[in-house]
């Protein structure tokens, strides 16, 4: 929020249309409530444990993008998705994958794991909306892309952390919120410098590249995370972990390889 700040005061901004005000303010909205669902999911679950089934977001996108956007499926896309539920089942059922879709049903009714498929649902939800609002800052303001990227990721930022700090501030005592701030001040801004470069540059591509293939992509880094989590965290269930982080990984690059 404060980056985005000090660049108003000294770029200024582009005047917008109705359409990129409307697309920005939703995606805020939705990455707030992402943000705080994977929040409560890494509080109630190990992170190689929540990440994968998070970031499982190629299954869905590629669907909606193609009823949404008129991004089409391949039959190979099929197979990835067959790769990762199959990784998901691993994660949720210790690799006992005959308990099928009861148990699946189950663990949406499980604290623990509500909160990682609301996440997953969120960033399938945020991704069709900032490839809209991406689209229509191209559309509106061709000449500058690099610059409708940054624009439109300090829009829903600002938004999006802004409704963070107030459910945060809401629900837990300010004494405790600054006493964390001083301890952590380092890695909070360290993250928020990163996420604009990561996040900033996703809107960019966005404005050329299909959703699908851009989404699938990111998801390279579950493992990553899973490795993070069972050998520097000495997370419990490594190597069934690892084999879900694999098929998952397999997944995306069969999405992302057909994807126009």
């Amino acid at each position: 929020m404060i980056m985005a700040l000090v660049a108003y005061l000294l770029f200024g901004m582009a005047p917008l249309n109705s359409e990129i005000i409307f697309w920005g303010i939703l995606s805020g909205v939705l990455h707030g409530v992402y943000i705080l669902c994977l929040s409560r999911a890494y509080s109630t679950a190990d992170i190689s444990y929540v990440y994968p089934i998070a970031r499982s977001a190629p299954v869905f996108v590629p669907v909606f993008a193609w009823l949404v956007l008129d991004e089409h499926l391949h039959i190979s896309t099929f197979l990835a998705i067959g790769f990762i539920l199959t990784a998901i089942y691993i994660l949720h059922f210790e690799g006992k994958l005959i308990r099928g879709f009861v148990n699946l049903m189950r663990a949406f009714r499980h604290q623990d794991l509500r909160w990682a498929f609301y996440t997953l649902a969120m960033v399938v939800s945020y991704s069709l909306v900032d490839k809209k609002g991406m689209d229509s800052f191209l559309s509106h303001l061709p000449d500058q892309p690099l610059a409708n990227g940054v624009t439109f990721f300090f829009i829903e930022a600002v938004i999006g952390f802004a409704l963070c700090n107030l459910y945060i501030f809401s629900t837990s005592p300010a004494k405790y919120i600054l006493q964390i701030w001083r301890k952590e001040w380092h890695k909070a801004m360290l993250a928020g410098i990163a996420t604009l470069g990561s996040y900033g540059l996703i809107c960019v591509v966005l404005q050329f590249e299909a959703l699908s293939a851009i989404v699938s992509l990111r998801q390279v880094s579950v493992l990553m995370v899973v490795y993070w989590g069972c050998w520097k965290l000495k997370e419990p269930f490594g190597s069934q972990r690892l084999i879900a982080g694999g098929l998952i990984l397999i997944g995306i690059f069969l999405i992302s390889s057909n994807s126009h």
